[in-house]
């Protein structure tokens, strides 16, 4: 999700059987997301909003990066879990669904991070 996206989700907008959410998105447009894993679902659980607003958490990221020197702003999340997904072997098209792009030229800017080794590891991975 976009960070405007995440931060604005609450507890009533996750449907946990079909792993879902639906969120106001870019254009004020509704668009439907996989839900996070279990860990989203206990803060749930127990919150009905991730109580920070866009600010609140631009903030706590920047904290983050002060304390680890690792780039971290919503954007470069957002972009490491696709690659991460396209080096686990998803197809450009099904990231694209999942990262609600309408152009897949940006999913393809991502996979130029992919590497030799990388394709080498997931052909070995599905013709094993």
């Amino acid at each position: 999700m976009r960070l405007s996206e995440a931060a604005n989700v609450k507890a009533t907008d996750f449907n946990w059987e079909e792993r879902k959410v639906v969120a106001l998105g870019k254009g004020n447009r509704y668009r439907r997301a996989v839900a996070g894993n279990g860990t989203v679902r206990e803060w749930f659980d127990c919150h009905d909003s991730f109580e920070r607003n866009e600010g609140g958490v631009q903030i706590m990221l920047k904290r983050l990066k002060a304390d680890t020197s690792i780039q971290c702003n919503a954007h470069a999340f957002r972009r490491g879990l696709y690659v991460r997904e396209l080096k686990s072997g998803l197809a450009t098209r099904v990231v694209q669904a999942l990262g609600g792009w309408v152009q897949i030229s940006i999913v393809e800017k991502h996979c130029k991070s992919l590497t030799l080794n990388d394709a080498s590891q997931l052909y070995r991975r599905n013709v094993a």
